[in-house]
């Protein structure tokens, strides 16, 4: 452009000239932004790859957490509620007061109160027999409950009669001991031979000795296995014959007690053919016995 005419230099005269354009200037536009925005450092500062790191992991337990409760929950809502079951009702019992005698029945007459019976049983620790009766605190009694058991009394004279066998008893004839029927209208002299006083075991003082009531000094002992009414020979002792005479009271399971020797503990009273004698059997096999009165 030449300085006089203000046109470029390169500009011949004569050519066409395009009209000067004006364009206005863009309008400058401000806006008020808050200043906390701006100059809070906080939220435009870029995470770091730790706190990234814990921010998953936080997320990811919580999402673990959500999905064990509901499975808690679903398995609660599964479960089966208890079962209630309905008991039949008993009817209301009346009991009448202690020392009622009696109860009116249907037809009105006094009717007996129902009394438990007494079992026997066997002697406790202390060798002494007792008795059972049922009551508010113990069962009734069993019908095969086992019968009281009556050792023999050092002093006393008894009678010995087998189990289950009434009317039969131990008694000594012509020196052998046997088992005979007797009872109360017997001969006085078979009856005399079946009394036999207890005393203190000869060979052992915790067993027994039977002496003949009849015949003082006689006692019945074991020779040769068999029973015999014998006295000892009274020279200096007779420690052989002692210990024959001796007997040991053994409990039996069915009632009663058997006699086992002292000099042979193996060794029970038994019968064979009314006659007594020592033989090598178990206690359930041997004679049992119960005490009677003398006849």
């Amino acid at each position: 452009m030449s300085e006089e005419d203000g046109r470029p230099a390169h500009q011949q005269a004569g050519e066409w000239v395009p009209p000067p354009q004006y364009f206005a200037p863009a309008p400058r536009v401000s806006a008020r932004v808050p200043m906390a925005v701006v100059t809070d450092p906080v939220a435009h500062r870029a995470y770091s790859p730790g706190r990234l790191r814990t921010v998953l992991v936080g997320g990811a337990v919580v999402s673990v957490l959500a999905a064990v409760g509901m499975a808690v929950t679903s398995g609660e809502e599964e479960r089966p509620g208890p079962l209630f079951v309905a008991l039949p009702s008993v009817p209301a019992v009346t009991v009448p007061p202690s020392g009622t005698p009696a109860t009116e029945g249907p037809t009105g007459r006094s009717v007996p109160l129902p009394t438990s019976k007494v079992r026997e049983t066997l002697p406790g620790p202390g060798g002494t027999a007792g008795t059972g009766t049922a009551g508010p605190g113990r069962p009734a009694p069993s019908a095969s409950a086992t019968p009281v058991v009556v050792l023999p009394v050092i002093g006393a004279v008894i009678g010995l009669e087998p189990v289950g066998e009434p009317g039969r008893r131990l008694r000594h004839r012509n020196f052998v001991a046997r088992i005979d029927q007797l009872g109360a209208d017997s001969p006085e002299g078979d009856r005399a031979d079946s009394r036999f006083t207890v005393r203190a075991g000869r060979g052992d003082a915790t067993c027994l000795s039977f002496e003949a009531a009849n015949y003082p000094g006689y006692f019945l002992r074991a020779r040769g296995f068999e029973l015999r009414l014998e006295r000892p020979s009274g020279w200096g002792g007779d420690q052989g014959f002692d210990a024959e005479a001796t007997f040991c009271a053994v409990p039996a399971a069915t009632g009663g007690f058997v006699l086992r020797s002292r000099s042979d503990q193996r060794r029970y009273v038994t019968e064979r053919n009314s006659v007594l004698s020592l033989n090598e059997v178990v206690a359930a096999k041997a004679k049992a016995f119960v005490t009677r009165p003398p006849l």
